[in-house]
């Protein structure tokens, strides 16, 4: 259990999740470690902080920064040595087909090596953050629930089957006799780089973003899945997941509140099937050129007009809980995106 003298390693620290979690743990008054990669760039993390307290350089004192290769034992197991709690955020993101193999590999031996290392070193309790996206699907038009196994392999993204079988490693180390939880977050709104990851919907929308998709999926605050994961810390909850989710909306519903607090227009034209793939396949004839990475993927637009809606009830029981409302969120972050532009 998570207290007071808790030491405590945070894995995927520089991402935006990462991040929040670590100000949240920073601002409790945990010193932490985190890892990184060499060529993470911490000041990601500094300018989220920096977001919610003008402390921001005072706490980034108490941050011990390692540096490590998730993909070496040996460098997980040095860094988890004499620590209690362990969250595990650490995943590589990617919907290029031609990465699906090696997405896999790398983000199924980073789960592997962790849970080994926690087992090793007697971690008291491990926080694993998987994904909806290891989730199943619903044949009957119900909520999707943490009854809804994944079956369906050949149609899934490399990222998703990366995060199922990510899962496996902590289920596997569960038996092992690891205290361990799992959570299955929705899709993640916060601030931060606004040129990547969910953050990019503010920096897209605020470019005038005119067409929306057709798509219904489940969102959730930064904060809520931050808070969560602490309170899992703390408490006696082993060998369950949870799946994080504050409301299934629409992409054009979420597109629109976006617009709505930027005071910008908000997207006409639907994005159908036909648009998407012809989108597809410029972005696939730019990666042969120019050897960019595509935006635009068959994975990504399987997202993007699919619809999925997800149950929140078992975390809500489980913490008697309450989600913020996603136009909150919104509204929170619009203010904190025109503030870092200046506008």
């Amino acid at each position: 259990m998570l207290i007071k003298n808790s030491k405590i390693l945070v894995t995927g620290s520089t991402g935006m999740l990462g991040s929040h979690l670590i100000y949240s743990l920073l601002e409790k008054g945990y010193k932490i470690s985190a890892t990184k990669r060499k060529t993470s760039n911490i000041n990601d993390t500094i300018k989220i902080i920096g977001f919610y307290t003008d402390k921001y350089i005072e706490l980034k004192e108490n941050i011990n920064w390692i540096e490590a290769d998730l993909t070496d034992y040996n460098d997980v197991e040095d860094a988890i040595s004499g620590n209690d709690i362990v969250f595990n955020l650490a995943a590589n993101v990617s919907f290029n087909p031609k990465e699906k193999a090696k997405i896999i590999a790398e983000n199924t031996i980073i789960t592997a090596n962790i849970v080994n290392a926690c087992l090793k070193e007697n971690v008291k309790k491990l926080c694993h953050v998987s994904s909806i996206a290891s989730i199943g699907e619903s044949n009957n038009g119900e909520l999707i629930s943490e009854k809804n196994d994944k079956t369906n392999f050949k149609n899934s993204s490399g990222y998703s089957i990366s995060k199922f079988e990510s899962e496996m490693e902590v289920w596997r180390g569960i038996s092992e006799g690891l205290n361990a939880v799992i959570i299955n977050p929705s899709i993640i709104l916060g601030p931060g780089n606004w040129k990547k990851g969910s953050p990019m919907i503010f920096d897209t929308v605020n470019s005038n973003l005119k067409y929306y998709t057709t798509g219904i999926n489940g969102f959730v605050d930064v904060r809520d899945v931050v808070e969560i994961l602490i309170e899992l810390a703390k408490s006696d909850i082993s060998e369950e997941r949870y799946i994080l989710n504050s409301e299934n909306l629409s992409y054009k519903n979420i597109f629109d509140l976006v617009a709505e607090n930027l005071n910008k227009p908000k997207p006409k034209i639907e994005a159908g099937k036909f648009l998407l793939e012809t989108a597809r396949i410029l972005e696939e004839l730019k990666y042969k050129i120019f050897n960019h990475k595509p935006k635009i993927t068959k994975d990504t637009i399987k997202s993007a007009i699919s619809n999925s809606s997800y149950s929140n009830e078992k975390i809500k029981n489980a913490l008697n809980y309450e989600f913020i409302p996603i136009k909150k969120s919104i509204s929170d972050f619009g203010k904190i995106f025109l503030r870092d532009l200046g506008l």
